[in-house]
């Protein structure tokens, strides 16, 4: 049985939160090349490979003889300077501003700020052009400071020749009577005597390339990809200038998910190729994109896009990027930019420019929703829309505040246009995509004009294979408290099975239960909880549900398995998540650390998302426990308990608002703005504080305290207890709170912290006992036994439980009387000493009706 906690003045009468940048010298990843390899092979373990590079002093020689021919010859080479952002005149007549208060006439000029302004990437720049460039030499040398490095630039001319004395060598014979038998195994496919000759090659000969390609092809036969691109990597380190190769290993170490070597192997076949060949250089911009070095991935795609202008996956590529490093309006002006082209073309750049049409218009769509820019989002489709139906001339539409142009409306409105306008009118093309009209329908709703939104939303109904559609649709609506209408467009992307999820069906189980139809929100509910036994929300959920359905036994049930996961994971430690079996590693892993969540800032609108989320959980789960209210006033254990499990995750965001009220009124204590603090409404230019607010730091510290969060609950009540040192309230709870950090397990000093609290709690019965009423020092005597209690000391318990139990005659009001607290409290610690008699008069005599 759970032992009685402390009471709480209050409760009786009379109480008072830099990857450094990556040298792109591709000379330098050039110099890792190999000529020597030494190869060891281990059981149980990954091949151990070693490249050393021992290159001839005779072609050091030549290079420097030929690199002194031909320095006159060579021109300097200028840094071509960054092209600037699109800043030019959009469509003339038409304002763009990011604002929704208002849906004035069309006029003014595009302009859109670049929010790269704030954006700082770390990384250094790349140069495939140059891979021999070293800035830090370059500063050296423009000092007039002696070059520390020999230049080794590799010229054409030295990996031709290097490739014809590798290809014309003499071979050993022995290594040669082994590789002509490797290969005779190989074609006959007796892959273990093969792999073992070529094993014998490879010791007598360590720079054969052959034999490490070879290796890798049988082991890709026998589908052990791993080994075959280890022995594929080291075979490309000697051919360093077979590009295609280093293209083949890189693909396949992306297929295996070394993404690290991957981008590694792809630097070394763009600097092999004297081309410079556009598809490795999109192949590694999509790996750093996936591995989020954004600036990197950014520089690969606008190299492309110069090459490419008029593709528009590379367009799509580029926006995604931007999107990332939360430059929206640099992605909205890349597409404004060419729908402006598409719209004023010249004859200069019409062959280069890529067209815009439903699909480019979708994105740009998307981009405005994920800006809230509902109206501009509106006036840009409209005009768009109109430009791609070839009815730019219809300008009347601009004075209806709907979207009548784009359905069978549309023609009461050219009726009564003139004969000219209704004659043009009459055979143009008006209907949307289904996609375009689904946006222009998201655009309504976020304006909160539902009517209209529904009458796009209605289209959805007559379309086939659009599940995805449907399931955005619902989930817009749901998040704008539209149920009932939510889940018409839910029920029906569930008939989709492709469609089906947690997330959706957590949205069909949310509508339902906010709707009152509890029977199919328990078997949403009851599905969700077999596919996601952890999640908390769903048992809950199903809990409530199961309630309102009379079904209290199976919730209580249910209810008590919540409660013992809570214990259980509260319980459990950090677990070991090695396996007995290591996965297989590449030969190159990237050891920088990306910082993106350090340097990526929230922008307004993303705080505001997060508040509105946030907002939408909070008033999700207060309704839920309002439904929950008639059953708690009338006592029912397992509405109680549910209650109780729903308002502990609020507990959190309750905290964060004291931690905020707490910050208000220090700033205006210290009379300085506090980073987090609370909005100030007042005037408090005039107001001089002079203490900390007592009801403030008290509720902070006791919300530290109920989740066992000692140490900061110590801090705040260390606070209140300068300036209201004789509050015997503020004696108790800092007293508690030492003694509970003391019983923990990561307290530096127990007897310190468990002698401190006993002190305070002495200062808190003094001050408790002056003046006393019997309520008050009934309610000391009860603190003093259920704190020796709980430190382990029940003869002492004993005492102060006997003096409770003595003023049970003189208190008047037996609704502040503690006498079956402390009762109860005392047969439990006779019963564990082994008094059962005693604990039997205790039950009898002070708890039993």
């Amino acid at each position: 049985m759970p032992v009685t906690n402390q009471v709480r003045l209050g409760d009786i009468p009379g109480g008072n939160s830099r990857d450094k940048g990556r040298e792109e010298d591709e000379s330098e990843v050039g110099a890792n090349s190999s000529d020597e390899i030494s190869l060891g092979l281990s059981s149980g373990s990954d091949d151990e490979l070693a490249l050393i590079e021992d290159e001839d002093e005779d072609d050091e020689d030549e290079d420097e003889e030929e690199e002194g021919k031909n320095k006159a010859k060579r021109p300097t080479r200028a840094r071509k300077p960054a092209t600037s952002t699109y800043q030019d005149d959009l469509l003339d007549g038409i304002d763009f501003q990011l604002s929704d208060d208002s849906f004035d006439d069309l006029d003014g000029q595009v302009l859109f700020t670049s929010s790269s302004d704030e954006y700082q990437d770390d990384e250094e720049a790349e140069d495939d052009l140059d891979e021999n460039y070293d800035f830090k030499e370059a500063l050296r040398l423009a000092g007039n400071f002696r070059s520390k490095k020999k230049k080794n630039v590799k010229t054409k001319s030295y990996w031709k020749r290097k490739m014809m004395r590798t290809t014309n060598r003499e071979l050993d014979p022995e290594v040669r009577m082994h590789l002509s038998q490797a290969n005779e195994a190989f074609v006959r496919q007796d892959f273990q005597l093969a792999l073992n000759s070529y094993l014998e090659v490879i010791k007598k000969d360590p720079k054969n390339f052959n034999a490490y390609k070879t290796l890798g092809e049988i082991y890709k036969s026998q589908g052990r990809l791993h080994e075959c691109c280890n022995y594929w990597l080291l075979a490309a380190n000697i051919h360093p200038w077979d590009s295609q190769f280093w293209s083949n290993v890189a693909e396949l170490s992306s297929e295996l998910g070394y993404i690290d070597q991957a981008i590694y192997c792809y630097t070394r076949a763009i600097s092999a190729d004297s081309n410079k060949r556009p598809e490795f250089i999109l192949e590694r911009a999509i790996l750093y994109k996936e591995k989020k070095q954004y600036g990197r991935a950014l520089e690969g795609f606008q190299k492309i896009h110069s090459l490419f202008p008029t593709d528009s996956n590379i367009i799509k590529n580029l926006a995604s990027v931007y999107l990332e490093q939360k430059r929206v309006n640099d992605a909205i002006n890349l597409y404004m930019s060419i729908l402006d082209q598409n719209m004023r073309p010249s004859e200069s750049t019409e062959a280069q420019v890529p067209s815009f049409d439903w699909a480019e218009l979708n994105i740009l769509c998307e981009l405005y929703l994920s800006q809230h820019a509902y109206v501009v989002g509106i006036k840009i489709l409209k005009l768009v829309a109109r430009w791609l139906q070839d009815r730019s001339d219809e300008k009347w539409w601009d004075e209806q505040d709907n979207d009548i142009e784009f359905d069978r409306r549309r023609f009461t409105v050219i009726k009564q246009r003139s004969a000219t306008d209704q004659e043009a009118a009459q055979d143009k093309e008006f209907d949307l995509p289904i996609d375009i009209r689904f946006k222009l329908g998201v655009l309504r709703l976020g304006l909160d004009q539902k009517e209209e939104a529904m009458f796009h939303f209605d289209y959805l109904r007559d379309e086939e294979e659009i599940a995805d559609l449907l399931f955005e649709a619902g989930k817009a609506l749901e998040a704008q408290g539209y149920n009932e209408d939510a889940i018409e467009f839910l029920n029906k992307a569930y008939d989709d099975e492709e469609q089906r999820s947690t997330e959706l069906l957590e949205l069909m189980g949310k509508c339902n239960l906010e709707m009152g139809e509890y029977q199919q929100a328990k078997e949403i509910y009851t599905s969700l909880a077999e596919v996601l036994p952890e999640s908390l929300d769903i048992k809950l959920a199903l809990i409530e549900a199961l309630y309102h359905l009379g079904d209290v036994e199976e919730a209580g049930v249910l209810l008590e398995r919540v409660s013992a996961m809570a214990k259980d994971t509260e319980k459990e430690g950090i677990k070991d998540t090695l396996g007995d079996d290591e996965e297989p590693l590449p030969l190159i892993n990237n050891t920088q650390l990306i910082r993106s969540a350090r340097s990526a800032k929230l922008t307004e609108d993303e705080r505001i998302d997060i508040e509105n989320n946030a907002k939408r959980r909070v008033l999700e789960k207060f309704h839920r426990m309002q439904r929950l209210q008639p059953a708690i006033d009338t006592h029912d254990r397992v509405a109680v308990m549910a209650w109780i499990k729903l308002a502990a995750q609020l507990v959190e965001m309750f905290m964060s608002f004291f931690l905020r009220q707490v910050k208000a009124f220090d700033s205006i204590l210290k009379n300085t703005k506090i980073t987090g603090m609370a909005t100030i409404t007042a005037d408090v230019k005039n107001v001089n504080l002079k203490k900390d607010n007592l009801e403030v730091l008290y509720t902070y510290a006791t919300l530290f305290g109920g989740s066992r969060s000692h140490v900061s609950e110590v801090i705040y009540a260390n606070r209140a207890y300068q300036s209201y040192h004789q509050d015997p309230t503020v004696c108790l709870i800092l007293g508690i709170s030492h003694v509970h950090r003391s019983m923990q397990r990561l307290s530096t000093n127990r007897h310190l912290q468990l002698l401190q609290g006993i002190s305070y709690l002495l200062e808190y019965r003094s001050h408790r006992l002056a003046n006393a009423t019997d309520y008050e020092r009934q309610e000391v005597e009860f603190n003093f036994g259920r704190l020796f209690q709980m430190i382990g000391l029940p003869s002492l318990a004993v005492k102060f439980y006997d003096k409770v139990l003595s003023f049970h005659d003189k208190l008047e009001d037996s609704t502040y009387d503690l006498l079956m607290e402390a009762a109860h409290n005392l047969s439990l610690i006779y019963t564990i000493s082994g008094n059962t008699a005693l604990a039997r008069e205790i039950t009898v005599k002070y708890l039993t009706i």
